[in-house]
């Protein structure tokens, strides 16, 4: 869409149903795909399914017009691999497109089937088989059609060559964009951004002694024990009514629960017995059991 608005440059439709018939094939062997099975039980993750299709469908999209405009208004190819241009030549422009739309229409099925890397988890067979085939008969068109009907003249193996490559690093951010998406979606990125405000700290280790010193605040708290600057100002201006009731209450709950445990087992019994008579109850060879 794009290219017919910014170069009035019109993809053939034909060449769109051949595109249509060849992913069709491939795509047909992923039942027969070689996968690893889920860690978790398993959900639709719509949100997770929208969200990578409009992503890597835009990065994909953009990078078509990316090639279709240093091809066209440009001679990098050229200077950089030797190839002829082929700015003046609509039909074999529409060869070169089209190859590089078959690549990577086809090429993103390995992202999207892998969880981890998509060089990593390798493909059955079937598909691979098919991916392969696939791509041979779209370069082969790419290189010697000259259809008429369909505005398309072959462009040769230079450029066939130089779009394969060019396929080939435009799909190494696929990857990095999925695991992006994966990220940004778990909100774990959100929560470090928001809560924990470590992403653009200028603190020493990005705060790591500050979140420790909180984290042993808060188990002293957990356990009944005062942070030191409660202790120490705890009948202060900053303490206000209802926190001194809170800690009273605690305080209560907490002895309660000892008395109860002295009056009803054996062990707490005892251990109250020697601690009103000033003994040690390590230097008593004596054993009970509760």
């Amino acid at each position: 869409m794009f290219i017919a608005l910014i170069w009035k440059f019109d993809f053939a439709p034909f060449m769109v149903l051949i595109i249509a018939i060849l992913n069709d094939g491939t795509i047909m062997t992923i039942s027969k795909d070689r996968v690893k099975p889920s860690p978790q039980p398993d959900s639709w993750k719509l949100k997770e399914i929208f969200s990578t299709g409009i992503v890597l469908g835009g990065y994909m999209a953009l990078m078509t017009v990316l090639f279709f405009w240093i091809m066209k208004d440009t001679d990098f190819f050229s200077d950089k691999f030797g190839v002829r241009s082929l700015r003046e030549n609509n039909e074999e422009m529409m060869a070169a497109l089209y190859l590089q739309v078959s690549i990577v229409s086809q090429a993103l099925i390995f992202v999207t089937r892998s969880r981890s890397w998509s060089f990593v988890e390798r493909p059955g067979f079937l598909l691979l088989g098919a991916f392969v085939a696939a791509q041979l008969v779209a370069t082969l068109i790419a290189v010697y059609a000259n259809w008429g009907f369909a505005r398309i003249e072959g462009c040769g193996w230079g450029w066939a060559g130089v779009i394969w490559l060019f396929s080939v690093v435009t799909y190494v951010p696929l990857d990095i964009l999925k695991f992006a998406i994966r990220y940004i979606l778990s909100g774990k990125a959100w929560d470090n951004f928001l809560e924990n405000k470590t992403a653009f700290t200028t603190k020493k280790d990005y705060g790591k002694e500050e979140r420790e010193a909180q984290w042993a605040t808060a188990q002293r708290t957990l356990h009944g024990l005062q942070p030191p600057e409660t202790s120490h100002n705890m009948f202060s201006e900053k303490n206000s009514y209802r926190e001194l009731s809170e800690i009273a209450e605690q305080a209560k709950r907490r002895a309660e629960m000892a008395r109860l445990r002295e009056l009803n087992t054996l062990k707490g019994h005892v251990e109250s017995v020697v601690k009103l008579k000033g003994l040690d109850i390590d230097t008593i060879q004596q054993h009970y059991t509760v």
